[in-house]
């Protein structure tokens, strides 16, 4: 009988007792976009122009990024040749994109003499937005402005800037 009141109590405990629960699966797709690196080629330099110093008083030149120039009073402009940097830039359509300028850099001749060159900014050339086009393309300007020295040594003045975008 013993064994009968077990069985009983063993089936009774197992009816109360609550289902197993039952593991469910699901799947899921997985996926990625690759965005083609972002390229950025000069295709024009940043130029001031001829200037020639006042012998007094240092005086600056600015190009803005629209290619408009501004020539201090104390300096005089000679040529209407100057041009904001102009670079390309290749990368994912559609995309946006960042640029960073320098802080400042100097130029010199072939005799040591330097000048600085600050206040960069950069703008967009179509609509003022930093955005690849539908086909990964755009370009900006960069536009500066150059300090001259009161008798500055005259010559040639050339040096280089780096410029660098990335994906927003």
């Amino acid at each position: 009988m013993k064994l009968k009141h077990v069985v009983l109590a063993a089936s009774a405990a197992m009816a109360f007792a609550s289902p197993a629960a039952m593991a469910q699966d699901a799947s899921s797709d997985a996926g990625a976009i690759i965005v083609a690196p972002l390229q950025v080629t000069n295709t024009q330099p940043l130029y001031f122009g001829s200037i020639v110093p006042s012998t007094t008083v240092s005086d600056t030149v600015a190009v803005a990024a629209n290619g408009t120039r501004t020539c201090g009073a104390q300096l005089t402009c000679l040529t209407d040749d100057h041009t904001p940097a102009i670079f390309d830039v290749d990368g994912g359509a559609n995309f946006g994109y960042t640029v960073t300028v320098p802080t400042s850099v100097n130029i010199a001749n072939a005799g040591g003499d330097e000048m600085t060159v600050n206040a960069f900014a950069a703008a967009s050339v179509d609509d003022g937005q930093f955005l690849l086009d539908g086909t990964g393309d755009d370009a900006f300007n960069v536009g500066g402005t150059l300090t001259v020295a009161a008798n500055q040594a005259s010559g040639e003045y050339t040096g280089t800037f780096l410029v660098s975008v990335e994906y927003q």
